[in-house]
Parts: structure tokens; C-alpha cells; sequence
């Protein structure tokens, strides 16, 4: 039973990469856009401690942002997985995760620099499930979020729901968010964020159903390298029992 609930727990983490919801480090979502004709190309590596079981996961992602339009926002996400050990095998396992689609539209803008927006997103099963590195089934949620800027600060605000292979009753989870980016230069951003996901979760060995309520508190920075590039560190680190020990977080990102 406790390996299952580990197990079950873990599956949590992997199904709710940070970089399904924001551009990283966050987990909570911002409104921008990259633009008609424009694309942003991410790396990011993130390792996360399981507080249950001493567990280790560290995910390496490719992200491909497509601006369609100036409020229109298409992305594609390829996971690489390394984890220690798998809770399905029992021992290491890596290989590419399930793949991510998203889309994103901002609804609303004003000349005082507060936005609003919403995202789409999809999984496709591409893990192998008997390595534990996918699910097998289909993840889907919408999301909504609200930004805004004032004196060098830009607060985000995100709520959002998904489902995991259509079972509304058995794999379900919302989530919520709260960041603030604060400038210190024009090319220094410090970070900090507060999010949480109440969540409803069945692992594939047919265990109990597993409620939990993990909240986490990231702080870390952005350094902008140059116009088009810039990269991230971060700290994230589980304030109850349901969340992560901690994650560390690294990305660098291309603007072109």
C-alpha cells in the first residue's frame, strides 16, 4: 500500500510539469504573446526530490512557442524524463515523457497594462507506460489568467482545471497561482510565486483513489543575456506534506 501511494504521488509530479501551465520557471501562467511571425525556443532542466520514498525525477524539456497572430500563441513540449527510481519498474528509467500542445489567447489589453487571457492544453500518451515515463492516456485543461504591471513589478494571477483520460470523477485536478516579477534593471527580474492544485488522482496499479492539496513557494531570477536570450534559475520548495520536497529549476530561452 505505501509503495503504491508513493507511486501514486509521484505519478502527480510527472503529470504536472511546471511547464505545461507558464513559461519557466512558473507554474503560474502570464498573458503575453509572442507576436505574428515571432517563436520562442526554451531548454529547461528541472529536478525534483519526492518527500515520500526519497524519490528523484529530473525532467530535461524542449519547448517550441509559435506566435499565429500578435494575441495568439501555439507551443509544443517534448519531456525527457530521467527518474530514480521508476514507481512502475522499481528502478532507473529515462526516456521521452508524454508530449504537450498548447494554446494560448489573450482576450484583453488596456493602456494601463493589465491583460487577460486563457490557454488550452493537451498531452499526447508518446511515454512508455511500462517504464512509468507516460500515462496512456490523453491530459486536457483550460486555464485563465490576469497580469498586471505597475512600477516595475508585474503581478500574475492563474486559475485553471484539468482532466486526465476523461474521467471527470477519478483523475481531475484545479489549480491556482499567484507571481510577481519585480525589476531591478532592465535586464534583472527577481521572481517569487505561490501555487497550489487541489487534486483527485488514481494510480494504474488499481490502489485507492489519493486526494491531495500541495502547495509550493518558487523564488529564483531572470537575466536577460541579450535582447533574444535570457536564462532562469530557481528554487521550489513544498510547503505541506502532498507537495515536493524541493525542485531546482534552470532554463535558458531564444527569442527570434
Amino acid at each position: 500500500m505505501r509503495n503504491g501511494i508513493a507511486a501514486c504521488v509521484f505519478g502527480i509530479l510527472l503529470l504536472a510539469p511546471t511547464s505545461v501551465w507558464a513559461v519557466h520557471p512558473f507554474q503560474v501562467e502570464n498573458t503575453d504573446t509572442q507576436g505574428a511571425g515571432n517563436f520562442l525556443f526554451e531548454l529547461n532542466g528541472d529536478y525534483s526530490r519526492l518527500r515520500t520514498a526519497g524519490m528523484k525525477t529530473t525532467d530535461l524539456s524542449g519547448v517550441m512557442t509559435a506566435g499565429t497572430s500578435d494575441n495568439t500563441d501555439v507551443s509544443l513540449e517534448v519531456p525527457y524524463l530521467l527518474l530514480d527510481p521508476s514507481p512502475v519498474t522499481g528502478k532507473y528509467e529515462n526516456g521521452v515523457g508524454d508530449v504537450l500542445l498548447k494554446l494560448k489567447y489573450r482576450t484583453y489589453e488596456n493602456e494601463v497594462k493589465q491583460s487577460a487571457g486563457f490557454q488550452l492544453y493537451s498531452s499526447l500518451p508518446t511515454g512508455d507506460v511500462e517504464k512509468g515515463l507516460g500515462t496512456h492516456k490523453v491530459l486536457t485543461g483550460l486555464q485563465v489568467m490576469d497580469q498586471q504591471e505597475c512600477h516595475g513589478n508585474i503581478l500574475h494571477v492563474s486559475a485553471g482545471y484539468e482532466v486526465l483520460g476523461g474521467h471527470f470523477s477519478a483523475n481531475y485536478a484545479f489549480r491556482y497561482g499567484l507571481a510577481l516579477e519585480h525589476k531591478l534593471t532592465e535586464s534583472f527580474r527577481l521572481l517569487t510565486e505561490l501555487a497550489g492544485e487541489i487534486r483527485k488522482s488514481s494510480d494504474s496499479l488499481g490502489e485507492p483513489k489519493l486526494y491531495s492539496n500541495p502547495v509550493t513557494f518558487m523564488a529564483g531570477f531572470k537575466y536577460d543575456l541579450s535582447r533574444s536570450w535570457y536564462a532562469d534559475l530557481a528554487l521550489r520548495a513544498g510547503l505541506n506534506k502532498d507537495a515536493e520536497d524541493y525542485t531546482t529549476l534552470a532554463g535558458t530561452a531564444w527569442r527570434f
